[in-house]
């Protein structure tokens, strides 16, 4: 009998799945790394969709994605599937990818709807832009439409990012919205566009993949482009902060600092967190060499060599230098897979080929990602194994991985 089996068999041979689970969280050391059953039980997985991920908030895309009435967007999230949508008002809407009349989904892949309609390819029932069901072929004369159109799911913009969250009460967004405006406004993304996007997915449970995120100690080791870019902890740290915030400051550019993330979320908010990194010296962006890549966006008028991180809840992360952006979505697709899409956002009247390469561009984050993709992998086949047991994280280093397990284990616990 594998590891994975035996847990599974104590969860739900256990009359009281909230015991055992418990016994789990009372296990946990502080400062080490979460127990092997939290990355191997379905049971587990199915809590942390449903109870702990669900109130969160999903960065589905940017909105010049859907630039045109009747361009929609598919995103799928575990067994759920979303349309979003832009209805002939010019305004973005989302939907259960869910046919009303035996529950097909409508759309596979982003596209554009056909005369201004969703048709669900299984019976043709037709749903306009705004979700109302408008043909219903060889339904009986009385049978009326209005009751059956598509579920709208919460849906915000803010500074172009399309934001969509899978229960019927989110988590409020004030403070995000806020926190977003008052660091991705500075760098124009409202008016970008998006240049590329692309997507990989890890053999993995999620946990193993926020962790990796959130935490810089292994940069080092398996992210040398990263590194030759990018400051981690130098002794010329305190320097380079100056020199970066002098030269923002002579523009008249002030990026905010928030840490309402994880544990410090303000109450019944959204997750936001906002911060300003160095780059190393004479590198003005995170290029091969440091060299810029794409026009300045937003309010700079020349590079003052430091870069903003943005968070957005657990799952999504946004990175924004001074020529361009990039939204880093984890999404979750079973037990062990997990999605991580990056899309990259130049100013919104850059021209490929002309202002930018879109290779070059999108260099260090592919090659990022790669990396990324076989250490979380490489981390979930160790954690599978009968001898995994946890180990300690790295002080001060990995304080964001102690956060995030923190918050998850907290999170859990509400739920049961």
């Amino acid at each position: 009998m594998n590891e994975i089996t035996k847990i599974e068999q104590a969860l739900s041979s256990d009359a009281n799945a909230k015991a055992s689970i418990g016994s789990l969280l009372d296990k946990q050391r502080k400062n080490y790394g979460l127990q092997p059953e939290f990355y191997l039980s379905d049971h587990i997985y199915r809590l942390d969709i449903e109870k702990v991920l669900m109130p969160h908030w999903q960065c589905v895309n940017h909105v010049s994605a859907i630039p045109n009435a009747g361009d929609y967007i598919v995103f799928d999230y575990d067994r759920e599937s979303v349309i979003v949508v832009r209805d002939a008002d010019n305004e973005i809407r989302s939907f259960a990818n869910v046919c009303r009349h035996r529950g097909s989904r409508i759309c596979e892949t982003s596209g554009h709807a056909r005369g201004g309609m969703l048709i669900c390819p299984y019976h043709a029932w037709s749903y306009g832009l705004d979700g109302s069901l408008a043909h219903a072929r060889m339904m009986p004369r009385d049978f009326d439409k209005q009751g059956f159109g598509l579920k709208p799911l919460p849906t915000k913009v803010v500074q172009g990012l399309i934001f969509v969250s899978l229960s019927d009460t989110p988590l409020a967004f004030d403070d995000c919205e806020e926190n977003i405006n008052a660091t991705l406004g500075i760098y124009g993304w409202a008016n970008a566009k998006v240049a590329y996007q692309s997507s990989v997915v890890f053999s993995a449970n999620w946990k193993l993949a926020l962790e990796n995120q959130v935490e810089c100690y292994h940069c080092a080791p398996s992210h040398p482009e990263f590194s030759v870019v990018h400051g981690q902890s130098t002794a010329t740290e305190k320097k380079l902060i100056a020199e970066m915030n002098a030269k923002a400051a002579a523009q008249g550019i002030r990026v905010e600092t928030r840490d309402h993330w994880a544990l410090a979320a303000l109450d019944g908010q959204e997750q936001a967190y906002s911060n300003r990194y160095p780059m190393t010296a004479n590198a003005c962006t995170a290029s091969k060499d440091g060299s810029p890549l794409a026009p300045l966006m937003g309010k700079f008028q020349s590079y003052d060599n430091g870069m903003a991180v943005c968070y957005i809840g657990p799952m999504n992360h946004c990175l924004s230098y001074g020529d361009y952006g990039a939204i880093f979505r984890y999404t979750p697709k079973s037990l062990f897979e997990t999605e991580l899409a990056v899309i990259w956002l130049v100013r919104g009247d850059a021209v490929e080929g002309k202002d930018y390469d879109r290779d070059e561009l999108t260099w260090m984050w592919r090659v990022t990602a790669g990396a990324d993709k076989k250490i979380v992998e490489d981390n979930q086949r160790g954690v599978s194994s009968r001898f995994y047991t946890p180990g300690p994280y790295a002080l001060p280093i990995e304080e964001k991985t102690v956060r995030f397990t923190e918050w998850y284990m907290s999170s859990l616990a509400n739920a049961l």
